[in-house]
Parts: C-alpha cells; sequence; structure tokens
C-alpha cells in the first residue's frame, strides 16, 4: 500500500511520530516487567525506523541549497 502525503501532512506525521517516540521511551525506562520492557522496546524501534523514513521525506523536499 502506497500513500500519497501532502508536504504539511508529512510534517505533522513527523511531529506525531516524534512525540509518540518520546512518550515510548519514557514508557519503556519506567515499566519494572522485563518481559513487557521487551515488548515496548521492540515497538519503540519500529516507531523510530517509521521515524528515519519520515525525515528522509522531509529531506527530499526540501530544495537544495
Amino acid at each position: 500500500m502506497v500513500l500519497e502525503l501532502s508536504p504539511q501532512q508529512v510534517h505533522l506525521l513527523h511531529a506525531c511520530l516524534a512525540e509518540s517516540s518520546e512518550e515510548l521511551h519514557d514508557e519503556v525506562l519506567h515499566t519494572d516487567q522485563r518481559e513487557m520492557r521487551g515488548e515496548l522496546r521492540a515497538k519503540l524501534e519500529q516507531l523510530q525506523a517509521l521515524q528515519r523514513q519520515v525525515e528522509a521525506l522531509l529531506r527530499q523536499e526540501q530544495p537544495s541549497l
């Protein structure tokens, strides 16, 4: 599946991913259960990978100087 996003939507997605990543990172740090912490860490890694993809899109749309 391919999504077509406007530049504004990409910026909004980037901001939402950054906020979610921060919150999930905090959750990983404050979770006492080892198993749950591992699951949260795996989700955080997926979220960060998606965030890197969106950041690459942002760099592509910026004009070169």
